[in-house]
């Protein structure tokens, strides 16, 4: 439907726009018969089924922090238009918790409904003078019939078919990003993400393209906000930012009772409790039995120790400076966090591999790594994987001989797993037909093996990264036309694959997307 300022829609006068999105516009616009103003919200004819859907989801919910449903028309939502801001931060402490206690106080009420919002993020939240007010229930998710579900997963598929993702990445469960089965503990997920923007005014989970985010999300460690928060805070964030849905709060009334508590002074942290957060079963239950033989009563609610925030500068040697590579990274940080190691060219133009404690004054250079680009680092942080002379290496981060590991013409990228495993990128740059994929080898040395096999279409494979169970992987597959590339799931039990997501980049985009594969037309 196109509309424009003076139109009328019914009785209601079209004002102004909003905003718009990939389901339909959104308008100010004046009831006449009540002379008041209002948000319009039509929706493009292909959505009508979701449309109808959020119509129902924001019919059931009556809450103070929830935009209020007036009118509904045949492809058209008539809502209470809210004069706010996109929710923001870093905020005080005190304001956010007082925001976060509403914001969780109408995820309550949603959930309560049988309602899943599944799109939780700051650009569908907005602080007004009263508060907070929760938008935008497009994506939701309504408790219903057997026959209904299966209506709503028809609809949802049709949308991902399109091209489209039924949340935003940077803040979407992992169970989402898997396409499994969710439920409510979904939006406590994104409200972790949420809070932690509105404390830090950074990203929880955040990656230069959607394979690096996606990995962030399933792979990182929860973020933690103890340099602005307390301990206590700190930990029901994690705990909302677990990435097994059975390890996070179960609802948003737990959730928002302990903010109430912390709002109140409350300050100490259960042990016992932050050992659930732990997102690997494995390990969790390695924990919870060592507590049982050795952590006594009286420790089970002790504070636990405070990180100190590192703060430093990084400035390359007198008479040298970063080098900068289109096809690899310039600078990585260990797993541990305590050291960083970035490429360094001298006067004459040639780079070295330099490593720098971050509790040290001053980096070390790496002998025997001329002309290395810093690939990526063993899990155990001790020694780092580079690119050189056309072969990937290894050398330990301490210094040492740098000892090859196989050829590789132009490494795009590779992963190293805790069972010393190393999957790699070791020739995407070529583009022939004769390229291989990525390929496998132990961090000991041997003979590599294929890990991957092309797709019908696809002439490169690069950026892996393990998943935390050390057999599954992300990585990017380009196709040969140079406009078109796709997120996968490899495993080291075959060379099959999946396509986790599609992504398409403008021409005029598309580089920056995936720089290996903006061949030219």
């Amino acid at each position: 439907m196109e509309l424009k300022p003076g139109a009328k829609l019914g009785p209601y006068e079209i004002l102004s726009p909003i905003g718009a999105g990939g389901m339909g516009q959104v308008w100010k616009a004046r009831d006449t018969r009540l002379g008041r103003t209002v948000a319009i919200k039509v929706s493009a004819a292909k959505f009508s089924e979701r449309f109808a859907q959020e119509a129902r989801a924001i019919a059931a919910l009556n809450h103070t922090n929830i935009c209020t449903l007036y009118d509904v028309g045949p492809d058209y939502l008539v809502m209470e238009y809210v004069e706010g801001q996109e929710i923001k931060g870093p905020l005080p402490l005190d304001q956010a918790l007082a925001l976060a206690i509403q914001l969780a106080g109408a995820l309550e009420a949603a959930h309560r409904k049988g309602i899943t919002h599944r799109d939780l993020k700051p650009a569908n939240i907005l602080t007004t003078k009263s508060g907070v007010k929760v938008l935008d229930f497009g994506l939701a998710k309504v408790a219903q019939t057997k026959e209904a579900a299966a209506n709503d997963e028809t609809v949802t598929r049709a949308l991902t078919q399109e091209g489209s993702i039924v949340g935003t990445l940077q803040y979407m469960a992992p169970e989402q990003l898997q396409g499994t089965e969710t439920d409510v503990r979904a939006d406590i997920f994104s409200f972790g993400c949420v809070l932690y923007e509105m404390l830090t005014g950074k990203r929880a989970f955040d990656g230069a393209n959607a394979a690096s985010v996606i990995a962030a999300v399933m792979e990182r460690e929860a973020p933690s906000v103890g340099g602005v928060a307390p301990a206590s805070l700190d930990w029901a964030l994690r705990r909302c930012l677990a990435k097994d849905p059975d390890e996070r709060w179960q609802s948003a009334g737990d959730l928002k009772a302990e903010l109430l508590w912390i709002a109140g002074g409350g300050t100490e942290v259960p042990r016992q409790a932050e050992a659930r957060t732990t997102w690997f079963p494995w390990i969790a239950a390695a924990l919870l039995g060592l507590a049982a033989v050795s952590v006594t009563v009286v420790h089970l609610r002790e504070k636990p120790a405070e990180l100190p925030a590192v703060r430093f500068e990084l400035v390359p040697p007198p008479k040298a400076s970063f080098s900068m590579f289109d096809d690899g990274e310039s600078a990585l940080v260990s797993p541990d966090g305590r050291r960083i190691v970035f490429s360094v060219a001298g006067a004459d133009g040639k780079s070295q591999l330099w490593v720098r404690s971050l509790d040290a004054s001053a980096a070390q250079p790496l002998a025997g790594t001329d002309g290395g680009i810093p690939a990526f680092w063993s899990p155990d942080s001790r020694t780092i994987a580079f690119g050189a002379d056309g072969k990937l290496k290894k050398i330990e981060a301490s210094g040492g001989p740098a000892l090859t590991l196989a050829d590789a013409p132009a490494l795009r990228g590779g992963s190293w797993n805790n069972q010393g495993v190393i999957v790699y990128s070791p020739n995407s740059m070529a583009a022939d037909s004769t390229t291989v994929a990525l390929m496998r080898i132990s961090s000991a040395g041997g003979t590599p093996s294929p890990a991957t096999k092309f797709s019908e279409g696809e002439v490169r494979h690069h950026y892996p990264w393990f998943l935390p169970d050390g057999r599954h992987f992300l990585f990017e597959a380009c196709a040969s036309r140079g406009d078109h590339a796709t997120v996968r799931l490899g495993s080291l039990d075959s060379t099959e694959t999946k396509v986790l997501m599609e992504a398409n980049p403008t021409r005029s985009t598309r580089k920056a997307t995936c720089s290996s594969c903006a061949a030219e037309p």
